[in-house]
């Protein structure tokens, strides 16, 4: 009873895995289609308010030169008002300083001044009484550029609605902030006073003068926060969502990834021994003998054939000629190392692949294989046990640059590992003539594999 809950969670492993990983995959998919909205409903209302504060800024620029064309109307209009003329004309100072007063003006005749201008920095427009030859007096009008302006130009400025004005001069604030705050706008932004604001700014027809349109950064964030609590609520239910259907998706997904794995498998895999196939065999010599052709290296290729298998497998049947196969591959999985790649050629054939390795080092490896299976000992139908033995061609890249050339002389030294009598290892040796000579064991230093 024991075995079958242990069965039953080993069984549900993928499905919990495949079950998580559906999961995290929606979630980030959740949560960067909401940070991608969150940051592009962000990104539209800052230039949404960007674009309304330069239009702003454009449109209290405009205002100004209203202000000044209109200023400029007031002082032609006291120039030729009667009473100005008449006490210019009489010299009736009394009245001049009066006049003066009352509108905010300078009257200069005679060389000398009367009346004050508004305090720099202002804006001024002049004008002129003459008797037609001659001038007789000058009528200046000024603005003080401050908070009165400011005011006006506020008026006629359509502006978000957490927007103001502000007036600068040289760099620095003369109205509608802390006046001589440093103003330097950097991304469409300035910092007063440690709140930073959005900002955009129009030039004034006034020496060093413009016009800035801000509005505080945190209220065009708070516009947006709405949204981005409405984009993540979403976010949150469609991950509950995704959560409940993981486990269901889960469960055919695990089937259909366990029954591609399963016939990439048995693609590749010879079905009576679990050693790779000629298939598998193709693509892996492939990519090796890239590999070693890339990095200078060395690849060996063996071919192993079981001695006298036909009167096996006539006389005991093909289950033994199969449990012969199957220990012969047992012995070569078992005797190499994990970077080889032991291969059921056909029949009762085998091949070797040795990335790396040396010719004299494949001997040597092929040598104890070939040890290994003479010491097996397979049961006959009968009980009695009988001995095999195989017999091995070996064949090196780089003296053989392709798969067809290497199989070529490990299959040569094979034959000629049977024709000395079998049950030996046979190793490729190319000569002028194209034949293959077996170096034998002379001289030959132990491999380490």
């Amino acid at each position: 009873m024991s075995g079958r809950p242990r069965a039953r969670r080993l069984a549900a492993t993928p499905v919990a895995r495949y079950t998580v990983l559906i999961f995290l995959l929606a979630a980030a998919m959740i949560v960067a289609v909401a940070v991608t909205l969150d940051r592009n409903a962000h990104r539209s209302s800052w230039q949404e308010h960007t674009t309304a504060l330069a239009g702003g800024a454009r449109v209290g620029a405009s205002a100004f030169e209203s202000l000044r064309a209109n200023l400029r109307v007031q002082a032609t209009q006291l120039a030729t008002s009667l009473p100005l003329q008449r006490a210019v004309v009489t010299g009736n100072e009394a009245e001049l300083r009066r006049i003066a007063e009352a509108r905010h003006a300078r009257i200069d005749l005679r060389g000398r001044s009367i009346g004050a201008l508004a305090g720099t920095p202002r804006i001024s427009s002049t004008a002129k009484i003459t008797d037609g030859l001659r001038v007789l007096a000058t009528v200046t009008i000024a603005l003080p550029l401050g908070d009165e302006v400011l005011t006006l130009l506020r008026q006629a400025t359509p502006l978000p609605a957490h927007g103001g004005l502000v007036l600068v001069r040289d760099g620095r604030v003369i109205a509608g902030g802390p006046e001589g705050t440093p103003v330097q706008i950097r991304a469409g932004r300035v910092d007063l006073r440690g709140t930073e604001f959005a900002a955009q700014a129009a030039p004034l027809r006034a020496a060093g003068t413009s016009l800035v349109a801000v509005e505080p950064v945190s209220a065009i964030d708070a516009l947006s926060e709405r949204y981005r609590r409405f984009v993540f609520l979403a976010a949150a239910l469609t991950l509950v969502l995704a959560a409940a259907l993981a486990n269901r998706l889960a469960r055919p997904l695990a089937q259909v990834i366990g029954d591609v794995a399963r016939l990439t498998r048995q693609a590749h895999t010879d079905a009576l021994t679990g050693l790779a196939n000629r298939r598998a065999l193709t693509l892996r010599l492939e990519d090796e003998l890239q590999r070693a052709a890339r990095n200078g290296t060395s690849l060996s290729f063996v071919i192993a054939d079981i001695d006298d298998f036909k009167p096996i497998n006539d006389g005991f049947g093909h289950q033994l000629g199969d449990d012969v196969i199957k220990a012969v591959a047992s012995v070569l999985a078992g005797s190499v190392r994990e970077t080889d790649l032991p291969v059921r050629f056909g029949g009762e054939e085998f091949v070797i692949v040795l990335p790396g390795a040396r010719l004299v080092h494949a001997r040597r490896a092929a040598e104890a294989m070939r040890t290994a299976i003479a010491e097996l000992e397979v049961p006959n139908p009968r009980g009695e046990a009988i001995r095999v033995t195989a017999s091995f061609g070996v064949a090196e890249f780089p003296t053989y640059a392709n798969p067809e050339a290497l199989l070529a002389a490990a299959d040569a030294a094979l034959y000629q590992a049977k024709r000395a009598g079998k049950n030996r290892v046979a190793t490729s040796t190319v000569h002028d003539d194209g034949s293959v000579e077996d170096p034998g064991d002379a001289g030959l230093p132990v491999p380490v594999l």
